[in-house]
């Protein structure tokens, strides 16, 4: 018994279903779960080149977003210190729009991503929990790499990404 090796977990599992109930109550009544959100994010590529882009939306409404691409040559971001704050219902139509119940069955690459891509991430947040999806953001990498995002995961990522340049006047943001 002494050599027994125990296995302790050291975070909790998700629950995709958990994460779903209390995002829907989000949806539902966003003042009852504030610290819902929603958030991508992509970044990658080499030095010189390289691309960072955020997103985010809370229950309250409140947005923040920045994209600095230096192969494009774009930065854009919302002033120094600001976030722009939407009515909570900007927030629950967008929430809407994704399919949350498709979203958490999308299974992630089962192999990693070649150096330098640039990988995005997908966080659905209901205040409490959270579940993330990895994908490649850039379509020509992911191209050359024969993986393809997604149905559902691509529409969340598109609609978000037309959210994000909406809020930075811009039409495109996408690497």
């Amino acid at each position: 018994m002494p050599n027994e090796r125990k296995s302790i977990p050291i975070n909790a599992p998700q629950v995709p279903g958990r994460v779903v109930d209390g995002f829907k109550a989000a949806i539902a009544d966003p003042k009852q779960k504030p610290n819902a959100f929603i958030r991508l994010t992509a970044s990658g590529g080499v030095h010189g080149e390289s691309y960072e882009f955020e997103f985010r939306i809370d229950a309250a409404g409140r947005i923040d977003t920045h994209l600095v691409d230096e192969l494009k040559q774009r930065r854009y971001a919302l002033p120094a210190n600001a976030m722009k704050v939407a009515a909570p219902s900007r927030f629950v139509d967008i929430a809407r729009a994704l399919d949350i119940d498709a979203l958490v069955k999308v299974q992630g690459p089962s192999v990693g991503f070649p150096p330098d891509t640039v990988v995005g991430r997908l966080e659905i947040n209901d205040g409490e929990q959270s579940t993330s999806l990895i994908f490649l953001a850039d379509d020509q990498q992911a191209s050359r790499t024969r993986y393809s995002v997604p149905g559902p995961l691509r529409k969340a990522v598109d609609l978000l990404y037309r959210e994000a340049a909406t809020q930075l006047g811009t039409d495109d943001l996408k690497p």
